[in-house]
């Protein structure tokens, strides 16, 4: 009757280790991939005169090159690490591994950074609600020309970034539609507008900025949602 007992005892000791070590390799697996789909929309943000398909791992997302500042609409994409390129007509290509997140959306660039190489930028973007009556925007700059940045304010108002540098991307902002927004390079005396026509209330935009001189400096509007 002892060896009974002690012989079911460890039966059950065995199957409770065996079944808490399942758990935890299943909980803590490495190798185990997040599976979903996020959202991409791509733009060519390049001063080139090379239009560019682009393509997800071998998968082809554009439906015809896009143009220096074209902008593609919002695609379904697996989530994960994924090979993004943008190649040519003529085959030349740049390609980068991106991480994409399940159900976040994101926007890639290409652009000409500060080496006159091209690069693959990637954003999240921001999609929930906005205020019905005002507009709300991400200012990024893509510029590789002006050491000192790009400041973007509304006019005779509030500055909402001062010294936008290369690459880098503003937090979103709401203004009113009703408003111009005036923007320029740090230290020029050029100052450009933003017609408050090109903004509507409950829409929510990326403003990508160019431009060789603060002459030429230029906002491109993205209409997100």
């Amino acid at each position: 009757m002892k060896v009974y007992n002690y012989r079911s005892k460890l039966f059950f000791l065995l199957i409770t280790l065996c079944s808490i070590g399942f758990s935890s390799c299943k909980k803590n697996n490495p190798d185990e991939v997040v599976k979903g789909q996020a959202r991409l929309k791509i733009v060519n943000a390049s001063l080139s005169d090379v239009n560019q398909d682009v393509y997800l791992d071998d998968e082809k997302l554009t439906s015809s090159a896009l143009a220096f500042g074209e902008t593609s609409e919002y695609v379904k994409i697996p989530s994960g690490n994924r090979n993004v390129s943008y190649t040519t007509t003529n085959n030349r290509s740049i390609d980068t591994s991106l991480n994409f997140t399940p159900s976040i959306t994101y926007t890639a660039f290409l652009v000409t950074n500060k080496k006159n190489e091209l690069e693959i930028v990637n954003y999240e973007d921001n999609l929930s609600n906005s205020e019905s009556t005002k507009a709300k925007i991400k200012l990024i700059n893509l510029t590789p020309i002006f050491s000192t940045g790009i400041n973007v304010m509304v006019q005779g108002g509030t500055q909402f970034v001062n010294g936008l540098a290369f690459k880098e991307a503003s937090n979103y902002f709401t203004v009113d539609p009703e408003v111009n927004l005036r923007y320029s390079v740090v230290g020029s005396g050029s100052i450009k507008t933003i017609d408050s026509k090109s903004l509507e209330g409950g829409k929510i935009y990326t403003i990508w900025f160019s431009g060789a001189t603060a002459a030429t400096l230029t906002a491109h509007i993205i209409t997100d949602n």
